[in-house]
């Protein structure tokens, strides 16, 4: 069975800063998506982790992700905003919608920003809970190019669409809501081929509509199953009407794969909105409730065999206080390809050593 290396945060989000910048990401964009990515492993959130930083970098390299992301605002209005991310990183173009939705939500209960144009930006929860943080209920949908046949199909069509959504409660944990409209996302198979690993039955199909339990046969012309059937399926409608129909952007095959098409942009889309809790009760009320509603759901008599009850969330969110100073487990083969990618970028031989020095678990 493969290994793990111990990498502690902050250096791993310095490899992979460093890595892009030496790719020609200005630093404080490489900064933005090596926080995001980092983020999603620190939540055990590996399948949106900095596993994907190979694929981004061969597109940057292959010169469909331009180095400097030059986001447009195309429709403005005093409570939304129509962008054109022009192909940019998707976290870098994520950053300026969630920033320019932010500035329009001070003064309107309802604010919304959709994108055209942009790439994969990470996990979507991340950009939920920056509008969280702000004391505001926070929506962040993105579509991807087709994964998933509909219910009865025997082509893709239809992306596995993920959907976030992050409650603040004041004090307490945020209830996190953040998932592929597919049974598990496309990462979580990608990232069990890394691991040398194989998949559930019932997680997805090989390129004969054959269910299978290895990896390789998804990742290689395979499909996905969305989550129950005809209703992840119309969530995935919903997610492509939110973020591409509304912001003009690409529909079904116009959008290129981020894996099998490094030749073409990728034309992904995402939609942002924040709603104000103060415009429609008080906020210490509002985190009141939450955190009473929280507590009756946990006080949940346990079931024969179960060891607790979890709020959307909480999970990810127990793993990131672990790891912050615990640090992240990294499969050998992630750590072994960013060491890889640090050297042919040459980044600094302390940062690559330290890097290495990683604990081997």
């Amino acid at each position: 069975m493969n290994g793990f290396h111990n990498v502690q945060p902050v250096t791993l989000e310095k490899v992979v800063a460093g890595i892009l910048e030496k790719n020609n990401v200005p630093t404080e964009d490489a900064q933005v998506t090596a926080a995001s990515l980092v983020d999603a492993d620190l939540r055990g959130v590996s399948s949106h982790g900095v596993m994907r930083l190979p694929i981004y970098l061969s597109r940057l390299q292959n010169g469909v992700i331009p180095g400097a992301a030059d986001v447009q605002i195309i429709k403005e209005t005093a409570s939304t905003a129509v962008l054109d991310g022009r192909d940019g990183l998707g976290q870098v173009v994520s950053k300026k919608a969630i920033d320019i939705l932010l500035e329009k939500a001070e003064k309107n209960a309802i604010s919304a920003v959709t994108v055209r144009n942009s790439n994969h930006y990470g996990a979507a929860a991340y950009w939920a809970s920056k509008i969280q943080e702000k004391n505001m209920i926070g929506f962040s949908f993105s579509n991807v190019e087709p994964l998933m046949p509909p219910p009865g199909g025997a082509a893709a069509r239809i992306g596995n669409n993920p959907i976030s959504i992050v409650v603040p409660s004041g004090d307490a944990r945020p209830i996190v809501v953040d998932m592929a409209t597919s049974t598990v996302p496309l990462g979580k198979i990608i990232n069990a081929k890394n691991k040398g690993e194989s998949i559930p039955e019932g997680w997805a199909v090989d390129s004969t509509g054959k269910s299978t339990t290895d990896p390789e046969k998804v990742v290689n012309g395979g499909f996905l199953f969305p989550v129950g059937g005809p209703k992840g399926y119309s969530l995935a409608i919903i997610v492509d009407v939110l973020s591409a129909l509304l912001s003009g952007g690409a529909i079904g095959n116009e959008i290129n794969s981020m894996y099998n098409d490094i030749e073409n942009p990728n034309c992904v889309s995402h939609f942002f909105m924040a709603i104000r809790i103060d415009a429609f009760i008080e906020p210490a009320i509002f985190y009141q409730a939450v955190q009473r509603y929280t507590s009756f759901i946990k006080d949940t008599p346990l079931a024969e065999g179960s060891s607790g009850i979890f709020m959307p969330g909480e999970i990810e969110h127990l793993n990131k206080e672990k790891n912050v100073t615990a640090g992240i487990n990294l499969p050998d083969a992630v750590f072994d390809q960013l060491v890889e990618l640090a050297n042919e970028a040459g980044l600094e031989a302390a940062l690559i050593s330290e890097f290495e020095q990683s604990q081997f678990v």
